[in-house]
């Protein structure tokens, strides 16, 4: 492989690292609960200091949100809600509970039940804090709905294409504890609700970002018939979730009135995607940002990104585009991938020939129904795929991403990384070699 392609991989990947690092969830709780964060009314509630503090910590960014709320506060008790076991909380504090994702387990129902029994010991001037990031959907649940129907229906929805926003109109429609419910529970009890959030949702809309569950104000499912209907879903779901979605006469949407609920993002998409700009210039790329709000078929949007973002003129200098947001996949096939690693299949041979290198990440290190978080595209990977009889289209046919790239050694492999604002895609382009040999001997890594 050329060195030019080699050092822009490596360029890519910390890029990455520094995404990664610029939305490290303890940092950003640290900093939330700083001395100028509490100017601002993080700190104190109606003016005054809280008579208790309660912590409900949840989603895969919770246990470093929680460990960094813990040092700053005095939290006497809590619920820490996460997909991994072990934990270095103090037990005697904070009670743990593993619940599944993407689909919900019976852990997720003992989360939700520790939730509510946290908030009935709630009493008047007491503070509720709630670290709240991505997964907290599928890991916190109350619901009239039995489990192994509502796993049914979740398996539905993340077949189905449909955009997160949508999936958890749905979901809100099912639950006891989304939907701002969890916030409601708590201000009937006179207590204050501070949600600080690790958004994994474009345009950071509290009221959806794990479904809401301590969200000021937010829809409870008031769409979610339509969505189904309008998808073709609707005759697919379970008896029990068309009578609780098709129902008349259940709330379908809460605001709080009272002043005692308030939330602040902490991380997002946004800040990921400036710390990798912020990397790229410091190596000598002239850089920018094409979009933090990136949508739509994972097949589709990366050939629309490539067009958007590959200079139209001769370059003079290297050159970096980023982008960030979240794509979906309708799945036809029976392979393995995601939507990064489908993002990324679906330029292969765009990027054919060129001194150019992508890369396509989910920031939680996972990406579908696999253990990478994305994987990396160069302007030798069609002609090596081609050397091992690999055709681009048939993998993208079958849904198979996973597979095409693990052949070529170039997924990218980070581990769960603990927080999750979405998606980063990376391309860079270096003009000191204008072209790259279409037959290349395939990379080992």
């Amino acid at each position: 492989m050329p060195e030019t392609l080699l050092a822009m991989r490596h360029d890519a990947l910390a890029m990455l690292d520094s995404a990664l690092a610029a939305v490290e969830p303890g940092a950003a709780v640290t900093a939330a609960l700083t001395d100028r964060a509490r100017a601002s009314g993080m700190g104190k509630i109606g003016g005054s200091v809280p008579s208790r503090v309660c912590m409900l910590a949840v989603g895969k960014a919770a246990e470093a949100m929680a460990r960094a709320a813990l040092r700053l506060l005095p939290i006497e008790s809590g619920v820490l809600v996460t997909s991994r076991p072990g934990t270095t909380l103090p037990p005697d504090r904070v009670r743990r509970v593993v619940a599944s994702h993407p689909l919900p387990d019976e852990g997720s129902l003992e989360a939700g039940r520790e939730s509510l029994a946290l908030v009935d010991g709630l009493d008047p001037g007491d503070l509720l804090l709630v670290l709240l990031s991505g997964g907290a959907s599928s890991m916190l649940e109350v619901s009239s709905v039995p489990l192994a129907d509502i796993q049914a229906c979740y398996r539905i929805l993340l077949r189905s294409g449909l955009d997160i926003r949508s999936l958890n109109e749905v979901r809100k429609g099912l639950s006891g504890v989304k939907g701002g419910r969890l916030a409601e529970r708590a201000v009937l009890r006179g207590a204050h609700v501070v949600s600080l959030i690790v958004s994994d949702i474009l345009g950071d809309p509290i009221g959806d970002i794990g479904s809401g569950p301590s969200a000021p104000s937010s829809s409870r499912g008031a769409r979610a018939r339509t969505i189904l209907e309008d998808a073709h879903l609707w005759r697919e779901m379970p008896a029990s979730v068309k009578r609780v979605l098709g129902s008349s006469g259940r709330p379908v949407s809460w605001r709080d009135k009272s002043g005692l609920v308030r939330a602040l993002v902490v991380a997002n998409n946004e800040a990921a995607c400036r710390a990798a700009m912020g990397e790229a210039e410091r190596r000598g790329y002239r850089t920018r940002i094409v979009t933090t709000s990136l949508r739509g078929e994972s097949r589709e949007a990366g050939p629309q990104f490539i067009g958007r973002a590959l200079p139209r003129e001769n370059p003079t200098a290297k050159r970096a585009a980023i982008a960030g947001g979240e794509t979906t996949v309708t799945v036809r096939g029976s392979g393995r991938g995601g939507r990064n690693q489908e993002f990324a299949l679906s330029v292969v041979r765009a990027l054919e020939g060129k001194s150019a290198v992508l890369l396509s990440c989910g920031t939680d290190g996972i990406d579908g129904n696999t253990d990478a978080a994305g994987a990396i595209v160069d302007g030798t990977t069609f002609a090596r795929a081609r050397e091992q009889g690999l055709d681009p289209r048939d993998f993208l046919r079958r849904n198979d991403s996973y597979t095409f790239f693990e052949a070529l050694g170039d997924l990218i492999v980070t581990g769960p990384t603990g927080t999750n604002v979405s998606d980063l895609q990376i391309l860079l382009v270096d003009p000191s070699s204008a072209s790259v040999p279409r037959r290349a001997s395939p990379q080992s890594r």
